[in-house]
């Protein structure tokens, strides 16, 4: 019998998860003790997660380390490269898994994981693996992992690989490689994703948004995100949301593509206004969105929110009608909590900006809904004629059915 459940959180979606697979399994077993622990970038905006924390019997932060930062990853493996990291990443890594030694996990346990990419990941996964009565889980993020079918427009980038080898040699469980997207245009998309050559926890899972496939294949599972309460719209109120992103993958382009961009991007926003003359407008900032690229859209009408993440927004404010982004996982997620949700992409393609045909394959393969096409807008005209519109089904008990059968796997219920 499982005695406690631990989970880990650090990026913005993963404390949603966590709350969400939190009251799954208070569901199924009310009676067992949840524990979450998470971490914080101190120089990234710091959301209110409280909404979220109350839902576990315990809370912990830990001290947050990185390998990522500095920008030294980029440099790849070379010597200085190495000794920067002995420098400034080793120190900071050995305090805290010094930290989670003093960490007493209540045998016969499970402690979840979600996506797995960072170094606090690495760590927290390397403590629970010192203790064999305690079983860990990697549910990996569908946003991050290189699909099978989409190797081919990948490369393997051996010398920034090989950096983070290095760490997860002695912080981690499994190496992970880092793949770039490869285009024949030659245009840099810093679109990355990764791999683990071996199982870096006792039990891998890979999740696949609920609204993007009807099914799962072995091995997979629906992401465990359930509305926390069931959507009924306040029609006194409406609420439209236009998510925020850093767009890192235009920063390769010559400034007058840029301007092509986000001229195109500030007449949807235009065209959101006029669509919704009536409703409440919020601006959702992306943490990693600096006031550079922010000054670049006309945001006038539109209140600005930065001090939640969008899932915490979605779950508390019940007045949302619609969400709209270039391509940010809020999409997917948004329709998880009810909520209708448009990518805006594929009305750029026809501008003359070169979008590689690497990358519109990769979104084809990663976000085109099988159950709702009309999620991705390819004309102004249908949709600013409601020809887009739909409401989203209410898809828990196929994620219930996915999320149950992995407990089971895991030896939980």
């Amino acid at each position: 019998m499982v005695m406690r459940i631990y989970f880990f959180a650090e990026q913005q979606l993963d404390f949603a998860l966590c709350a969400s697979l939190n009251t799954i399994i208070k569901q199924i077993e009310p009676q067992v003790k949840t524990k979450l622990f998470y971490v914080q970038d101190p120089e990234k905006q710091q959301f209110n997660h409280e909404s979220f924390f109350q839902l576990f019997d315990q809370v912990q932060e830990l001290t947050y380390v990185s390998y990522w930062k500095y920008g030294m990853w980029k440099k790849g493996f070379t010597i200085r490269n190495i000794v920067n990291a002995i420098r400034k990443n080793f120190p900071p890594a050995i305090r805290v898994f010094n930290d989670l030694k003093t960490i007493k996990f209540s045998p016969n346990s499970v402690a979840f994981v979600f996506t797995g990419i960072s170094l606090n990941n690495a760590l927290f996964l390397k403590r629970i693996k010192r203790d064999s009565k305690v079983k860990s889980v990697l549910i990996t993020s569908p946003d991050y992992f290189v699909m099978k079918e989409s190797k081919k427009d990948f490369i393997l980038h051996y010398s920034r690989s090989r950096y983070l080898h290095f760490h997860h040699y002695f912080f981690g469980t499994a190496p992970l490689d880092i793949y770039w997207l490869k285009t024949s245009e030659n245009i840099k998309t810093n679109w990355r994703e990764l791999h683990f050559r071996k199982k870096p926890a006792d039990y891998v899972f890979e999740t696949v948004y609920p609204y993007r496939f009807k099914s799962v294949r072995k091995g997979q599972i629906f992401m465990p995100l359930l509305m926390f309460n069931k959507r009924k719209i306040d029609s006194s109120r409406k609420t439209v949301v236009f998510i925020s992103q850093p767009h890192y993958w235009i920063e390769a382009y010559p400034r007058n593509i840029q301007k092509i961009f986000y001229s195109k991007l500030n007449e949807i926003v235009l065209l959101i206004k006029q669509k919704y003359p009536s409703h409440r407008l919020i601006y959702k900032r992306h943490p990693a969105e600096n006031d550079k690229k922010f000054k670049q859209l006309d945001t006038s009408g539109f209140e600005k929110e930065f001090s939640i993440s969008s899932e915490n927004l979605f779950s508390c404010d019940l007045s949302i009608a619609a969400v709209y982004s270039f391509c940010s996982t809020s999409v997917q997620t948004a329709a998880c909590f009810g909520i209708q949700s448009f990518y805006l992409y594929d009305l750029f393609d026809s501008l003359e900006i070169g979008v590689p045909e690497a990358f519109k394959r990769l979104r084809s393969k990663k976000w085109c809904s099988e159950i709702y096409p009309k999620m991705n807008i390819k004309s102004i005209d249908d949709w600013m004629n409601g020809k887009n519109d739909y409401i989203p089904m209410d898809r828990s008990e196929e994620i219930l059915e996915t999320t149950k059968k992995m407990l089971s796997v895991v030896g939980f219920g």
